[in-house]
């Protein structure tokens, strides 16, 4: 879930705030919540199941960008074999990434109903959306101050 990595709101210089991103995480356990219409049994049984996959994807997501880093600016004076090994490797992690999501899937068939699990992909996707809204928000109005 990438944007669990980059939307996770950062302070006005970039430095990520844990209170906000409590916060933020706090929001979308609510949000994801109602918009499932998770019974009490069911968020017992799934949140444990959806932190453990989304630190698994924020690893992913770590490595993928490492890899990334690797190349700015330096790419010109990476040997071929090195870049093989890093294209390589980004699209080995894109299809482990799929396959811990199937079986992610498969996990939460257990515990929720189809309907649930397809209004969860879409409850992510509101959200994602909701948070790039006010982040973008956020930032057009600091944008707006510094200029005054």
């Amino acid at each position: 879930m990438l944007y669990s990595s980059i939307l996770f709101s950062q302070g006005h210089r970039g430095e990520k705030s844990p209170e906000m991103r409590a916060k933020i995480e706090a929001q979308k356990i609510s949000f994801i919540t109602q918009q499932v219409e998770l019974s009490p049994e069911e968020a017992q049984k799934f949140w444990p199941l959806y932190n453990e996959m989304n630190k698994k994807k924020e690893a992913f997501h770590l490595e993928f960008r490492q890899l990334i880093r690797s190349l700015k600016g330096d790419s010109e004076n990476l040997s071929e074999d090195e870049l093989i090994r890093i294209s390589d490797r980004m699209a080995e992690l894109k299809v482990e990434k799929a396959k811990m999501e199937r079986d992610y899937h498969y996990k939460f068939k257990k515990v929720l109903s189809v309907k649930q699990i397809l209004d969860l992909h879409l409850a992510e996707k509101q959200f994602q959306g909701m948070l790039l809204r006010r982040i973008k928000g956020e930032g057009g109005r600091h944008m707006q101050r510094e200029r005054k």
